[in-house]
């Protein structure tokens, strides 16, 4: 997800998450809620992202993964593959 191409394809919400997510450490919801353009947003309204971020960056090799455990809660974790899944 390097190239500006592959940027563009987010949303702005996406695109938030997808550079807080880029370092390689599990979150949780309360921490990606952040991300979301209206402080007031729940929290659950994270895992709607997660899902079309998970859509639009598995063909591009990353992978959303769920933590359990960390912090005492669910977390998730954005990953690259070794090789992209279309190869």
């Amino acid at each position: 997800m390097t190239s500006d191409t592959d940027i563009e394809m987010l949303t702005n919400t996406e695109r938030r998450i997808f550079e807080f997510m880029s370092d390689d450490l599990p979150h949780t919801r309360a921490e990606l809620a952040t991300c979301l353009p209206d402080e007031l947003s729940a929290p659950t309204a994270v895992r709607g992202h997660l899902t079309n971020l998970r859509k639009k960056l598995s063909p591009r090799g990353y992978l959303i993964l769920c933590v359990m455990g960390y912090k005492r809660e669910l977390a998730y974790r954005m990953v690259r593959r070794l090789r992209p899944s279309h190869e």
